[in-house]
């Protein structure tokens, strides 16, 4: 009996041990979070048209985030309607088709064309989580309009033209007739004549007048 309990304890170890032997050969590494990545980003596509592609789900609008480390890949789609897809892409080079079937078990998709999504030339096993994610769309780059600078239009001041009144036309008064130097001269000459004419002839008179006297005198006389 004992023989019995042993050999049954030995075919399930042996089963066990044949189907836990090539998960145990090539770990699932350690991919994170799109939440918080941690591999490095090489590659980020922005879609407004259902572009992006997740395996096994279909394609939608939004931010692809490529990560890579080791061979290994990490995508994060973030939707336009918040929706996030990571998906766990591991390299399946090298793997034995039992290791892959043990995989696929677990729910991981199998594609042995990694370059139709953009991976390296390998067969790689695919994992999808969701998760909710903000900010998908990308605050686009505004196109910024030059505007050119206005030269301000100086209206110049306008120039005031004083209006002069009407001219004062001044009527002369009435013309004196200017009495010119030679007339004034020959007045003064006929004046200053005249005068000594007068004195002249006064002393003649007075001459003849005492001439007459003395001879009147002698007359008597006699």
């Amino acid at each position: 009996m004992y023989k019995k309990v042993l050999s049954a304890i030995g075919i399930s170890a042996t089963l066990y041990l044949s189907v836990a032997s090539p998960v145990s050969a090539h770990y699932v590494p350690s991919f994170g979070s799109c939440l918080n990545p941690q591999w490095t980003r090489t590659q980020v596509n922005y879609n407004a048209n259902p572009q992006n592609g997740v395996i096994g789900v279909g394609s939608f609008a939004g931010t692809d985030s490529i990560y890579e480390s080791n061979g290994n890949v990490m995508q994060c789609l973030c939707t336009d309607t918040g929706a996030g897809y990571q998906t766990n892409w591991m390299n399946a080079a090298g793997m034995s088709q039992g290791e892959i079937d043990s995989y696929k078990a677990q729910g991981w998709i199998y594609y042995p064309y990694g370059q139709d999504w953009g991976l390296s030339k390998a067969p790689y096993l695919a994992q999808n989580i969701s998760y909710a994610c903000t900010a998908c769309t990308p605050t686009p780059t505004p196109n910024v309009s030059v505007t050119p600078t206005v030269t301000p239009t100086v209206t110049p001041t306008p120039t005031v033209t004083t209006t002069p009144g009407p001219t004062a036309t001044q009527t002369p008064g009435p013309s004196a007739t200017p009495t010119s130097a030679v007339g004034a001269a020959s007045a003064n000459n006929l004046a200053s004549t005249g005068s000594s004419l007068l004195i002249y002839g006064s002393l003649l008179a007075g001459a003849v007048s005492l001439i007459l006297g003395v001879l009147l005198r002698k007359l008597n006389t006699k």
